[in-house]
């Protein structure tokens, strides 16, 4: 296997997503496939992580590139087995490994498009000067959005992965429910990870979950 295979299978992701599902649905290299998707995965993650690192500087660059990484591995693979097991209840025809395939494809996507909005995160860390609480507030809601947009992109890919290999529509409505799932846990993994963007410890202790900062932040701001 080639260093930079993973490579091209990033290229085939993006030019040629009907012959990757085509082979996923016919299972055909898919242990070979599934490495290089992963390690696309890692690879361009760690790259957007160095640039949400480098608000702060220093160590939180190192620290990025691993969370990051960690970050999207860890949501596919805590919610895989939601998605395989549903489906198969709902009356789905696919093996476990051709949902993997799908949903780490999903995933390398995700992280191809975070890659492309490193140059527009990068230029705005390096041009909005001083480093208050507005300077830190307008770079998290910017890559808050860049991540949405790569969750969205992901997403719409996944979609069309899961209609592509099944035969049937019973998938559909465990698909719901097993996304819902692994927004849950991954905006759960995004708050155990902090920080991203100041000065600190590799993560902090453990306090609360997203949603609980979520309401509590909701309720001061409407408190004034």
């Amino acid at each position: 296997m080639s260093r930079l295979e993973f490579l091209k299978v990033a290229e085939d992701l993006l030019r040629r997503r009907r012959d990757v599902f085509a082979s996923i649905k016919g299972g055909q290299n898919l242990n070979r496939f599934l490495l290089n998707a992963n390690l696309c995965t890692i690879f361009f993650a760690a790259i957007y992580g160095a640039t949400m690192g480098a608000l702060p500087g220093g160590l939180q660059i190192l620290y990025n590139v691993i969370k990051i990484p960690l970050l999207l591995l860890i949501s596919l693979y805590v919610a895989l087995p939601t998605y395989y097991v549903l489906d198969a209840f709902s009356g789905g025809d696919v093996s476990l490994r051709q949902t993997a395939a799908v949903l780490v494809s999903s995933f390398a996507i995700m992280s191809i498009v975070l890659l492309a909005f490193v140059p527009v995160d990068l230029f705005f860390i390096l041009t909005t000067p001083g480093q208050g609480f507005s300077t830190y507030s307008f770079i998290v809601l910017l890559n808050v959005g860049i991540f949405t947009i790569a969750g969205a992109a992901g997403l719409t890919y996944q979609f069309s992965g899961m209609e592509s290999i099944h035969t049937n529509t019973r998938w559909a409505n465990a698909f719901i429910l097993s996304l819902l799932v692994q927004i849950f846990v991954g905006t759960q993994m995004a708050w155990v990870l902090r920080p991203y963007f100041d000065s600190g410890p590799f993560v902090r202790p453990l306090q609360g979950n997203f949603y609980i900062a979520l309401i509590k932040l909701l309720a001061k701001a409407l408190a004034g």
